[in-house]
């Protein structure tokens, strides 16, 4: 296994389609192909389903995806580190996210930790939440950010808990509801409705979205990938949907509203252990701020 393989692998990851990998690694597209078959016959695993009209990640390719993106930052370190002749050693802290949306509550945190530890590096990994919880069972990256995992034999780690959150109808400022203080889940078995791929938000949303998804017929319903796309189709008027309400993840332009009947989630930080970490100590202390609820002491 090589850094081209791995730079082959992940470009095409990105993009999926060959032709575009190949032009942003200025290598032919035979040579892409070439690279990846190699890389699939070393890992003994098919990483990609190809047609002649798409490119699709299996299973396996999205659980290695992590871990090549992982191998690459530290052979680019490695390589800038020497380059330089750094005087002190760069540390990286791995940070997964599985939603976008996460990424708003990052930056004063981030500019926190570079302020106490400037020789620490931040590498964020933002993938579903399955290929997550394995970095951290690898201890690839330190923390996770996440919703409490539901009905589990075994957690991830431990959960320390930022704040209770409640379900929410998401809608632009023209839709009818946008007067409520709270609604009901009867209320929402019409209208247009967005709904998340299953696995890219917390399972009580799917739940809640099975038990609705039955009273609208085909022409209410939109099918997105991720909860940022799904936001993008409410901000444009085509229907509602339900997200977790974390405050500081908010759309700035679009309307939340507690779905009183639909339950409510714990958000927060999954580690392996603190014992001589003291910059995840610190991370999770500035964590703790974007949040109104205190969480239990770390």
């Amino acid at each position: 296994m090589n850094t081209t393989q791995l730079e082959c692998f992940v470009t095409v990851a990105e993009n999926l389609n060959f032709a575009r990998a190949a032009a942003i690694l200025h290598i032919t597209q035979p040579a892409v192909t070439h690279q990846i078959v190699s890389l699939e016959g070393e890992l003994d695993a098919k990483l990609f389903i190809r047609t002649t009209r798409s490119v699709k990640l299996t299973p396996e390719g999205w659980s290695f995806l992590a871990d090549a993106k992982n191998i690459l930052n530290m052979t680019y370190g490695a390589k800038a580190k020497l380059a330089h002749q750094a005087r002190e050693e760069v540390r990286f802290f791995g940070i997964g996210c599985h939603s976008a949306l996460e990424l708003a509550l990052l930056p004063p945190v981030l500019q926190k930790m570079r302020e106490r530890y400037p020789q620490v590096h931040p590498y964020i990994n933002l993938i579903p939440f399955s290929s997550l919880q394995n970095l951290l069972d690898e201890e690839s990256i330190n923390v996770m950010m996440s919703f409490q995992a539901e009905h589990v034999k075994k957690e991830p780690g431990t959960f320390l808990e930022l704040a209770k959150v409640p379900v929410s109808c998401v809608i632009a400022p023209s839709h009818p509801f946008a007067g409520r203080s709270r609604l009901y889940l009867e209320e929402l078995r019409q209208g247009g409705m967005v709904l998340c791929e299953p696995g890219k938000n917390p399972a009580a949303i799917a739940r809640v979205q099975g038990q609705l998804i039955g009273y609208h017929p085909p022409e209410e319903l939109y099918f997105t990938e991720n909860p940022a796309c799904a936001l993008t189709l409410v901000e444009a008027g085509l229907g509602f949907t339900l997200l977790p309400d974390v405050a500081a993840m908010r759309h700035p332009r679009l309307i939340y509203v507690p779905v009183e009947d639909a339950g409510v989630l714990s958000y927060g930080l999954y580690y392996k252990s603190l014992k001589d970490q003291p910059v995840l100590k610190d991370f999770i202390s500035f964590m703790r701020g974007p949040f109104s609820a205190k969480a239990g002491d770390a």
